[in-house]
């Protein structure tokens, strides 16, 4: 596919505005972004081949994470990837052994607390964040390396180390695609099969024949 049909989204972006196709947003006013939350998006459905997210979702309480990544997987064309960047508790926990320092890890779980919307409310390992990923419409779940993405040169947290460890659980996913036709198909079937349970004189001949198929 040619860039110019392209169109990636960047939320929470902050200072680290994305030049194109990125569409960048942010919750504060900043020149050159769209001053729009992170939840709910106002993007139609099957809008972006991509979505970023840097350390924008431990920014929402554990009851409303999966109900976030699954509007960030709505706009999402079938087949588009969600990239994720997250503080990774694992991480943090070996940073901490290292020097003990608090400090060192207060700000990746707790947010910087400088604004209204700096605060963390949920911590991630990978186990968890790949079950949030998986329900919420992603499969081919995988880890993703900064140094490779078209945005490489532009330095977030999903960067960032302590003490040469990164701090952060980088994954990302592909939005299934769902074969409507099959899918249709298959309601059609299952909707006149349960009408035929209720005839038992055809329910026992629809047995017989799918016995004998086996």
């Amino acid at each position: 596919m040619k860039q110019k049909n392209l169109k990636y989204l960047h939320i929470g972006c902050g200072d680290n505005v994305l030049p194109k196709p990125f569409i960048n947003i942010d919750s504060r006013k900043k020149k050159g972004v769209l001053n729009l939350k992170a939840y709910p998006l106002k993007f139609k459905d099957n809008s972006f081949n991509l979505v970023y997210a840097s350390h924008i979702l431990e920014h929402f309480n554990k009851i409303k994470v999966l109900k976030v990544l699954k509007e960030w997987v709505r706009v999402l064309k079938p087949g588009g990837v969600l990239r994720i960047s997250v503080p990774s508790f694992d991480n943090l926990s070996l940073i901490y052994k290292i020097d003990k320092n608090i400090d060192n890890i207060s700000g990746p779980l707790m947010g910087g607390q400088t604004y209204k919307d700096n605060f963390h409310y949920e911590i991630f390992n990978q186990k968890k964040l790949i079950k949030l990923l998986t329900s919420a419409g992603l499969e081919a779940i995988h880890p993703w390396d900064f140094r490779r993405t078209i945005h490489s040169k532009y330095w977030d947290f999903s960067q960032a180390t302590t003490n040469e460890i990164p701090i952060s659980l980088n994954l990302e996913g592909r939005k299934k695609i769902v074969n409507k036709n099959s899918d249709y198909v298959f309601k059609e079937f299952n909707t006149i099969f349960n009408k035929l349970k209720k005839d038992k004189k055809y329910y026992k001949k629809i047995r017989s024949i799918l016995k004998s198929i086996k």
